[in-house]
């Protein structure tokens, strides 16, 4: 396993981040077993988030029931998300209070003092962007937060945080989550999210080249479209949980794409969603990726992914054919 240092997060970040939210699909023994196994696998990152909740079903809590068992989280690194908008009408929820609010419930629900990293889950352009820089450090100041980051920010604000924070000494976001993946996002899955995949992309992915902010992919597998357990028919078809992922990520030019992982991988003894994966990793911005792993056999083969060494002209042939 691959890993990053970030500014701020005590230990290294493994390259592969196992996403939180797959676990509301897990009773509580499978999902202890998974989280232990994904850890003895390499994997020290995990992706949370505020409002990955139902009722009284917390991810957050689910993810602090295993550090418990587990006997604390000092080598491992949890990401935390908040200041997502309103559901009930996307109202913004982007503002020194709400991001007290958000750090204090994901802390206690999780049952530790600081949160490894903690990123904004969306933006909003019209707040001033030093009173959120002022407010992100107030909570590192506290020992709430190590770091902080950013989710769906365009690259400008980003720019614009570390510009206030460079003139004010104070600490930038060392970290931004936005989609990346073999697929091109057609239509945006939830509103107000970023890609950085595509061709009118290239200057975004650019400017991660060239700044200190590390990539957090999600949807690398594109919301399950790079995995061999859907097919064109149903893509086709697009009905029930599958029609969002045929808006999203169906047309020609990605099916060709998946087709042509599909072929690299049986040459190489691979599932299509390993080389999707590896494809992904193998990005040269130096990328984490978001999984969703659900089961034992989905860490392991993601684990085994992100070990693999794809050609260049197999990076090449997937994309481009």
């Amino acid at each position: 396993m691959q890993y990053v240092e970030l500014p701020g997060v005590e230990a290294p970040v493994s390259r592969v981040v196992q996403g939180a939210i797959s676990l509301f699909a897990l009773d509580e023994e499978t999902r202890l077993a998974m989280l232990d196994t994904a850890v003895a696998g390499g994997i020290t990152a995990f992706d949370s988030a505020v409002n990955y909740a139902f009722g009284d079903l917390s991810v957050d809590a689910m993810l602090g029931r295993w550090i418990s068992h587990r006997g604390g989280h000092e080598d491992i690194v949890v990401i935390a998300k908040g200041c997502h908008p309103a559901v009930s009408d996307w109202s913004s929820r982007v503002n020194p209070d709400a991001i007290v609010e958000d750090i204090d419930k994901s802390r206690q629900q999780i049952g530790i003092d600081r949160l490894d990293l903690w990123m904004f889950h969306r933006d909003d352009p019209t707040v001033e962007i030093g009173i959120l820089v002022e407010a992100v450090n107030s909570a590192i100041d506290r020992g709430h937060i190590g770091a902080w980051g950013v989710s769906n920010w365009a690259t400008p604000r980003i720019e614009a945080a570390l510009d206030y924070a460079a003139a004010h000494d104070l600490r930038g976001p060392v970290a931004n989550s936005a989609h990346y993946s073999l697929a091109d996002q057609l239509d945006d899955p939830w509103p107000d999210v970023v890609t950085l995949t595509g061709a009118d992309q290239e200057a975004d992915r650019e400017w991660h080249r060239q700044r200190d902010v590390a990539v957090v992919a999600w949807s690398s597998l594109a919301g399950g479209f790079l995995n061999e357990r859907i097919s064109r028919a149903e893509l086709e078809a697009a009905e029930g949980f599958i029609a969002d992922t045929a808006r999203c990520y169906f047309n020609d030019e990605n099916w060709a794409r998946r087709e042509r992982a599909a072929e690299v991988g049986r040459r190489l003894g691979l599932s299509l969603s390993q080389v999707a994966l590896a494809w992904a990793l193998h990005a040269d911005f130096n990328p984490l990726v978001i999984v969703a792993n659900a089961t034992i056999g989905e860490v392991e083969e993601n684990i085994a992914a992100e070990g693999t060494d794809l050609a260049e002209s197999d990076l090449d042939y997937i994309f481009s054919g």
